[in-house]
């Protein structure tokens, strides 16, 4: 009798033994899928669509009471789509290579708030992973998935030292270069390193992307100089850097596409 408790005490443990693996198998996986950069899977796509395609739909239907969120959203998506011309310039898009998709933001969550957004557009439209994703006011972030109709936009503001960006000042005394590599939520300004030119940097100086790891990035509008901080012995520079984009507001933005057979 008691070899036989013995052994249904055994059997528990192993099961409790193998639950256990079994979870910590699977919080791997889910973590896993978390912070890889990739297209979403079949279900995740499955169900990213379904939830952007719902949040959608309250969003144009946020004025419903005046019944004029339609022409709100069309005449706004227009008003993007004419400034391709102005945007090309301010961002030094090349006319014969890119177009733009416009879209907008289908889930901004308090949780990822300065992390991510989710965009009603995907690898149908032509988005692909790496996209810049810019409106009127600057760059805003880059495409980290996409689904059938849904995108992941990795928000500029979740700049961090394991994700760095390459970027130029451009000041009087000629082009410095730098790293983007933070954002203060507190001051709202995000924060350039690795500065080697002893040229002068002025607030109201432009900072665009460098193009140096993507060319395709290149001369993209990031912000201005704020104000620039060093250390005791000036073997540091810190240039702090402000974006005109409101980060806590968005609702529209543009992807510029590369065209086929181009």
């Amino acid at each position: 009798m008691k070899k036989r408790i013995n052994g249904k005490i055994n059997k528990k443990k192993r099961n409790v033994i193998s639950f256990i693996v079994i979870l910590i198998f699977l919080f791997y996986v889910c973590l896993s899928l978390l912070v890889s950069e990739r297209r979403y899977l079949f279900l995740e796509s499955f169900f990213k669509n379904i939830s952007g395609g719902i949040n959608s739909f309250f969003i144009d239907n946020a004025y419903s009471t005046s019944n004029v969120s339609k022409n709100i959203i069309n005449s706004k998506i227009k008003y993007l789509e004419n400034e391709n011309n102005n945007l090309k310039k301010m961002l030094g898009l090349k006319q014969e290579k890119s177009s733009y998709v416009a879209a907008k933001i289908v889930n901004h969550t308090s949780k990822t708030w300065f992390d991510i957004v989710d965009i009603g557009v995907g690898y149908d439209d032509g988005i692909s992973k790496d996209l810049p994703v810019i409106n009127a006011e600057g760059l805003i972030g880059f495409i980290s998935k996409t689904s059938k109709n849904v995108s992941e936009v990795k928000l500029l503001t979740s700049i961090n030292e394991n994700n760095l960006r390459s970027v130029l000042i451009e000041t009087n005394d000629g082009v410095v270069a730098g790293m983007l590599s933070d954002y203060s939520v507190k001051n709202g300004l995000f924060k350039i390193t690795d500065v080697t030119s002893k040229a002068s940097v002025l607030a109201g100086d432009s900072v665009v992307l460098s193009g140096y790891d993507n060319e395709s990035y290149k001369g993209i509008y990031v912000g201005k100089v704020v104000k620039e901080e060093s250390d005791n012995y000036g073997l540091s520079r810190t240039i702090w850097v402000e974006s005109s984009v409101n980060f806590d507001d968005l609702m529209y933005v543009l992807v510029p596409v590369v065209k086929e057979g181009k």
